[in-house]
């Protein structure tokens, strides 16, 4: 026998029923979650890289603002942006990446952050490659492949001003790409090393691990071609500014070899101590001695190039890195001076080359 509720209790809960559906239709829902702020800070940076690929320079300047406001974290995806945009040949989009990352440092000159991006960085860790000199001395190579880089200066004005009449200028940038592969010397050739291949040490301040100098460019050389005859089959030669320039810069477009934070006077005069070499390996690029490059020195063009070896003849030969007694603002990876090739001064070595085969 089936029992009926009576009407009442059948009315009771229908109208509980409604008054549940009706509470929760008529309260308002839970306001959502706030975007979390790297969520939002993501799409700034996504949005302002954007910008730097548009043919129109007012959304471009825009979008550059918008990057330097977003600060040092926005090197993690800007300078991977201007890699590809190298890769790509869209000039325009990594010209302005360039002025960004520029404006950045100098905007977060003393912000901690500024280095994460280029700490961050694992190193390449390329092939390695030692040559034995007579007497058990050795010279340690690096391997630095081909591939387009962005050579030159970061802005008119940091560091040493242009004035061509001192020798001394700063490039304008440009795409350089190297069709090549080629070792370099992950050191300044040492005392040892010169007087082991030529029987001769010149150097004023003098010490076997020391870097060579008061070493003419002639002199220089020299000693890569007595070094070849020593070491044949392989060939060796001084770096042109673009060998020297990508393997300094180490795949980054960093203004110096460790990043973009202005490095103090205290830092150059010990050496580097605390950034002991970049991500290729390669160590005293900003410190120690300059070093002669292949090239005659000249001003160059903003244009692109490929395999680039300076003019055929000219008065000045082009020398790299820095010199101990260098104010701050010359360490730059772009940094360059020209010399007559018969000076000897006892802040100018070099560093060596081999041709990959």
């Amino acid at each position: 026998m089936t029992r009926r509720l009576p009407a009442a209790c059948v009315a009771l809960v229908l109208v509980g029923l409604c008054a549940a559906v009706a509470t929760d239709w008529l309260s308002p829902a839970a306001p959502p979650a706030p975007p979390a702020a790297a969520t939002d800070e993501d799409a700034r940076i996504s949005a302002a890289l954007a910008a730097l690929g548009s043919p129109h320079p007012a959304v471009r300047d825009r979008g550059v603002d918008a990057l330097v406001e977003v600060g040092p974290p926005a090197l993690f995806r800007l300078c991977p942006f201007i890699q590809r945009r190298l890769a790509d040949a869209d000039e325009r989009a990594w010209r302005a990446g360039c002025r960004a990352e520029d404006e950045i440092a100098r905007r977060y000159a003393d912000d901690t952050r500024l280095d994460d991006y280029y700490e961050s960085l694992p190193p390449l860790r390329p092939p390695r490659r030692v040559f034995v000199l007579p007497g058990g001395v050795e010279l340690e190579f690096a391997r630095i492949p081909a591939g387009s880089f962005v050579q030159g200066c970061r802005r008119p004005g940091v560091g040493m001003p242009m004035d061509a009449d001192a020798g001394r200028t700063y490039a304008p940038l440009r795409k350089v790409t190297l069709t090549r592969p080629f070792w370099i010397m992950r050191d300044e050739v040492s005392q040892e090393q010169f007087r082991a291949v030529t029987g001769r040490n010149p150097s004023r301040l003098t010490g076997p691990r020391r870097p060579v100098e008061s070493v003419n460019w002639h002199q220089a050389v020299a000693f890569c071609r007595r070094l070849g005859k020593l070491l044949a089959p392989d060939e060796f030669d001084l770096p042109t500014e673009a060998q020297w320039e990508r393997a300094c810069r180490a795949g980054t477009t960093a203004r110096h070899a460790f990043g973009n934070r202005p490095l103090t006077k205290g830092e150059i005069a010990a050496g580097l101590a605390g950034r002991p070499e970049n991500r290729y390996g390669l160590r005293h690029l900003h410190d120690g001695v300059f070093e002669w490059c292949r090239d005659v020195f000249a001003a160059y063009s903003p244009a692109a190039a490929v395999d680039p070896a300076g003019p055929p003849a000219g008065a000045y030969r082009t020398v790299r890195s820095n010199y101990e007694y260098c104010s701050a603002p010359e360490v730059n990876a772009a940094h360059r001076i020209g010399w007559p090739p018969e000076i000897v001064h006892p802040g100018i070595g070099l560093r060596v080359i081999c041709r990959a085969r």
